[in-house]
């Protein structure tokens, strides 16, 4: 297992050092402008913009090209140059040449997601069809492409083509990339029904397309986009093989986009740790790709113009900062916005970053926790338990990455792994019999040899856990029951620190329980394993943090990491919970960074500045030389003292760096 482990790491080792030797986008201070054009700014004057970006200041730029619309005078039949672009004019090979004359990268913007009618009637069988045989369209007379179809496959091959030979960009962008099933007012479409999705799906399940996506047409759906992504790949790297070629999927890009937003129709609570969670679990599932995670200022995409509270966008850019991305920001059509609001509000952290962004290069996490993302096609990253989970780590300043990798699973240098639901995946079995703990929930039953199931218990409210065992739980002292609801998996009797009270009798008050019903049914399970322990909540107390922020909760899983850990977690501090703290590390520099990020402006659906923050004492696992600010102007003292180096945080306003030198 040990010789397994090196051999994954050295691997690891090797496409992290192939990646950064090769593109610019793993070595280089990114930070980022995405320009959305409209038709209508066909006809901008591309040296003013490249002027106003490179002063704002950016260095690089997403720009549009082509797809929907074409901001260059295209050759390719059936793409539609602009009908705003100036005859004569080539706003894309001006704009490219003028950013590169000012030392600034551009990456051109595709879209093949939709096309005018004109395609849609020359080539119908391109095009998404519903169950009933008719196209989908929108109210600009946009039709819907098929990820299956000729568009994608041979005409997307011709423009890039074209596009690739003509101009020396940096990368290439596809938005929208796939078979997308909801309109942009956010409908559903249903699935696609075409010829060639119904031949190709036949051929490979031998049955016809579903009405409702299943494991088989989801799969089928992802290994559709993944052939499309391997064509371009090919042509992009063939014809500019320095250029990065990135879309949503994480096959055979250089580069995994992501948006980070606080879109209005998304569901409640307010999920405020977006940029984190897709930069963690970005660099830490693919440590090969650089993760562009693009922060969407506007209200939602029916309103681009309102842009949300300027705190709570600058929140997700320091997110992207401190988890080893960059600041990337998304305008409509050009610098000059009817709302000014939000890039007054951005500009400071692209001018702090101009100063300083050499010094975030090549950032990995240091954490000895991982938060487990299943592989499965069940599985998603906006599940309530993974994101209570997320949450609890965040709120308890346990440093944490989002991963899979089986190469990942060391016990020398992982100290937990914490699997939000399911069972436990069989690449984690060695690590707890390694020495690895583990600490899972949910309903579903882990394996591992843990007793036989009794019952599930589903639907369930007006319920407790008791508290039998307060050496386990000291946060708890004062209470003996916290409260439970929803799926139960009651596992045969063995020891336990906790256990079921039944649902009982909830009102009127003259009628409520007294508790008193005692049960051996089991809470948690403790169990050794091997070298390794493995803690099993048989209920989804993640799933009830999202929801709920119980506190008992919040200190129920505190205690427990501290037992697996024997007390040894990496941070210890008296920061306040609305304080994320990220712990990263520099190899070829010998050094960690760690940042605070203060979130403490959040309120309900709202963003406010963040309150100031004074002496936050910190102590680090491990004996680190010396403590400073990022431009090394300010040493902190510090002290080493059983296993730990402490220091004081004397000020956190909404973002702060320090960086930790190694002896």
């Amino acid at each position: 297992m040990k010789i397994i482990w090196t051999i994954c790491a050295l691997f690891s080792a090797v496409l992290c050092t192939m990646a950064q030797s090769q593109g610019w986008w793993m070595t280089e201070p990114i930070s980022l402008i995405q320009t959305n054009l409209r038709e209508t700014d066909s006809g901008l004057d591309a040296k003013k913009l490249v002027q106003e970006i490179k002063s704002f200041p950016a260095n690089t730029v997403l720009f549009s090209v082509g797809g929907i619309t074409a901001h260059y005078p295209t050759e390719v039949d059936l793409h539609f140059r602009s009908e705003y672009l100036p005859k004569g004019e080539d706003l894309v090979g001006t704009f490219i040449e003028e950013a590169h004359a000012n030392d600034m990268r551009v990456i051109g913007r595709f879209d093949f997601s939709r096309a005018r009618r004109e395609v849609y009637n020359a080539h119908p069988e391109w095009f998404y069809k519903q169950t009933d045989g008719n196209p989908v369209f929108d109210s600009n007379d946009l039709y819907s492409i098929c990820i299956n179809g000729g568009y994608y496959h041979d005409k997307g091959i011709e423009i890039l083509t074209e596009a690739l030979e003509k101009y020396p960009v940096d990368g290439l962008f596809f938005n929208w990339f796939g078979n997308i099933r909801k309109d942009y007012f956010g409908r559903d479409i249903g699935l696609c029904h075409c010829d060639n999705c119904a031949r190709k799906f036949m051929e490979e399940y031998n049955r016809s397309i579903p009405l409702e996506p299943d494991a088989e047409y989801e799969k089928f759906l992802f290994e559709s986009a993944v052939q499309v992504a391997k064509k371009y790949r090919d042509l992009i790297h063939e014809k500019r093989p320095k250029a990065l070629f990135m879309t949503y999927i994480e096959e055979y890009t250089d580069a995994i986009v992501s948006e980070a937003d606080y879109y209005k129709w998304r569901s409640l609570p307010q999920w405020i740790y977006m940029g984190s969670e897709h930069v963690n679990r970005g660099l830490n599932t693919k440590p090969d790709k650089m993760v562009f995670d693009l922060v969407m200022p506007y209200q939602e995409m029916l309103y681009r113009f309102a842009s949300t509270a300027g705190p709570g966008i600058r929140s997700f850019l320091y997110q992207n900062m401190a988890h080893g991305a960059f600041p990337a920001f998304v305008v409509l059509g050009t610098m000059d916005q009817p709302d000014k609001t939000a890039l007054k509000a951005v500009r400071p952290i692209f001018q702090y970053y101009e100063k300083y962004g050499h010094e975030y290069v090549g950032q990995r996490s240091a954490a000895r926790v991982i938060l487990y993302a299943r592989q499965d096609e069940t599985w998603s990253r906006n599940s309530q338990d993974h994101r209570g989970f997320f949450r609890l780590l965040t709120e308890l300043h346990i440093p944490f990455k989002i991963t899979n990798r089986p190469q990942d699973f060391d016990p020398k240098k992982i100290d937990l792994i914490v699997v939000p639901e399911g069972k436990i995946p069989p690449a984690l079995e060695d690590y707890i019999e390694a020495g690895g703990k583990v600490l899972l929930a949910g309903s579903t039953h882990p394996g591992m040899g843990l007793e036989p199931t009794v019952k599930l218990w589903e639907n369930t409210t007006s319920s407790y856990m008791r508290i039998e065992d307060y050496t386990l739980f000291p946060s708890l002292k004062d209470t003996w029951a916290t409260f439970w609801e929803g799926s139960y998996l009651e596992l045969q009797v063995s020891p336990t620190p906790m256990t079921l009270i039944p649902p009982g009798q909830f009102g009127p008050p003259d009628k409520v329980d007294r508790l008193d019903e005692k049960t051996d049914k089991p809470g948690l399970v403790l169990k050794d394993i091997g070298e390794g322990k493995l803690a099993f909540l048989p209920w989804h107390i993640g799933q009830l943090y999202y929801r709920h922020s119980n506190d008992k909760h919040r200190l129920l899983i505190y205690d427990l990491i501290n037992h697996l850990l024997d007390g040894g977690v990496q941070i210890k501090t008296n920061a306040h919970p609305s304080v994320e703290i990220t712990f990263m590390h520099q190899p070829d520099q010998d050094r960690h960074l760690l940042h605070l990020t203060n979130l403490s402006g959040h309120s309900g659906t709202a963003f406010f500045d963040a309150i100031p923050m004074r002496n936050i004492d910190t102590g680090i696992m491990g004996d680190f030389q010396r403590v400073t600010s990022l431009d090394g102007t300010e040493i902190l003292p510090s002290v080493y003292v059983d296993g730990y180096t402490h220091f004081v945080v004397p000020n956190l306003d909404e973002y702060e760096v320090l960086m930790l030198h190694e002896r």
